[in-house]
C-alpha cells in the first residue's frame, strides 16, 4: 500500500521538474508562430502597397477615376488588407518617385506585441519590411 503512494508522489515531483521547460517550449512555439504570421502579413501588405503605388503613378491622375498614390492612400490601402490586431498602428512610408519607369518603395513598421507576456513583458518589438516596384503609369 505504501509503495503505490510513493510512486504517485514520484510522478508529481518529476512532472513539477519537467513542466516549466515543457510549457516554455510550447509557449515559445506559439509565440514564434504568431510572430511569423504577423511578419508574413506585413511583408504581403508591403508588396500590395508597392503594387498599388506602382499602378497609381503620376500619369494615373490623367485618367479621371484613377488617382495618383499618396502616402495617405497607400496607408489606407495597406491597413485595409491587414488581418492583424491594431492594424492602424502600422506606419507606412512611401519613398521614390511616382514617375513611370522609376522605382517606388513602400516601407512598413509595426510594433509587435507578443501574445504571451512573460517572455517579453510590456515590450513591443519593432517589425519592419519593405517592397520595391517600378511605376508603370
Amino acid at each position: 500500500m505504501m509503495r503505490r503512494f510513493v510512486k504517485t508522489g514520484q510522478n508529481l515531483v518529476e512532472f513539477a521538474i519537467v513542466a516549466p521547460a515543457l510549457f516554455l517550449f510550447i509557449f515559445g512555439i506559439i509565440e514564434f508562430g504568431w510572430a511569423f504570421y504577423v511578419y508574413s502579413e506585413l511583408t504581403n501588405a508591403a508588396r500590395e502597397g508597392a503594387r498599388y503605388a506602382a499602378v497609381h503613378g503620376a500619369l494615373c491622375a490623367q485618367n479621371p477615376p484613377c488617382q495618383a498614390a499618396t502616402a495617405t492612400t497607400v496607408h489606407t490601402y495597406v491597413v485595409q488588407r491587414l488581418s492583424i490586431p491594431d492594424a492602424e498602428r502600422v506606419s507606412v512610408t512611401l519613398q521614390g518617385s511616382l514617375v513611370p519607369g522609376e522605382q517606388v518603395t513602400v516601407q512598413l513598421s509595426y510594433p509587435f506585441r507578443p501574445l504571451v507576456g512573460f517572455v517579453f513583458p510590456a515590450a513591443d518589438i519593432a517589425m519592419r519590411t519593405s517592397s520595391t516596384m517600378i511605376v508603370h503609369y
